[in-house]
């Protein structure tokens, strides 16, 4: 069985708690075949950003980050596929960095997971954007902003598989969400992921937390089969050792309830499916 963790963040992010070498060896004491590490791509908002935004408190150290990978890739040779990546956020000051940041950093990269955080400076899954909105107003807000996201990201080349698709469900505050009460924009962007030949993220965080389900939900997932969607990965958005691999085994029989019979594998950016 293909057992990945394509979703993991470790101290080179600035919300993770565990090194590189901690999240190798849990996941090889799950049993997964492949991780690859996708640690924070944020950049700096410039003064005369339009709205607030997140201000990293720092970017990336490429290099650092590269090597440190480098060396559990060896150590874990035997065991266990390792691959280097980056969730970039498709805030549109991050897009207008990432072009230069990809073409000099010394990152020879296997997977860029594009995925959208903040809007005017809240994250999305908490209350204080979900709440002066109402459910309905902030998921049109957050799949109006993704939907620019993801097509400026597909015509940069920036990313290779979407994560995390209705992240705004994860508020405590939002209630279950409803595939038909956002069909047009949940379509819209999945066609645009769709033309632009990239994939769908199956994230396994959203089963730990409040919507007790993977983000997206299993309508949305089979929404994508049906239009042509191909490409779907795995990742448990870990921040910790203690999550990596978590919820790997349930995310397949997941993707085989939507109807597909093989994931997909990255390494130099470049897609492979194996059968599940």
């Amino acid at each position: 069985m293909n057992l990945i963790d394509y979703h993991i963040h470790t101290t080179f992010s600035e919300d993770g708690v565990s090194t590189p070498e901690e999240c190798a060896k849990a996941a090889a004491g799950r049993n997964l075949s492949g991780i690859i590490f996708t640690e924070h791509l944020e950049f700096i908002p410039p003064p005369d950003s339009p709205e607030p935004a997140y201000v990293p408190a720092r970017v990336l150290p490429a290099r650092q980050y590269a090597l440190a990978v480098a060396a559990v890739r060896e150590r874990w040779r035997e065991r266990l596929s390792v691959g280097l990546g980056v969730e970039l956020g498709l805030e549109p000051h991050n897009l207008d960095a990432v072009p230069e940041f990809l073409a000099t950093a010394e990152l020879s990269l296997d997977y860029v997971l594009g995925s959208l955080h903040g809007i005017r400076g809240v994250l999305v899954q908490e209350p204080a954007f979900t709440d002066p909105l109402g459910p309905a107003e902030a998921a049109r807000l957050y799949f109006e902003r993704l939907l620019a996201g993801v097509k400026r990201a597909s015509r940069l080349g920036a990313c290779d598989v979407i994560g995390h698709l209705d992240l705004v469900k994860r508020s405590p505050t939002f209630g279950g969400f409803r595939l038909r009460d956002q069909r047009a924009h949940v379509e819209e962007t999945l066609r645009v992921i769709i033309r632009g030949g990239l994939g769908l993220e199956v994230n396994t965080s959203g089963l730990r937390q409040s919507p007790g389900e993977p983000y997206p939900g299993l309508d949305t997932l089979k929404l994508y089969r049906e239009l042509g969607g191909e490409i779907v990965t795995v990742g448990s958005d870990s921040h910790t050792a203690t999550t990596v691999g978590l919820g790997s085994a349930e995310a397949l029989e997941f993707i085989r309830a939507a109807g597909f019979r093989h994931i997909t594998l990255f390494s130099g950016r470049a897609p492979r499916r194996v059968a599940i």
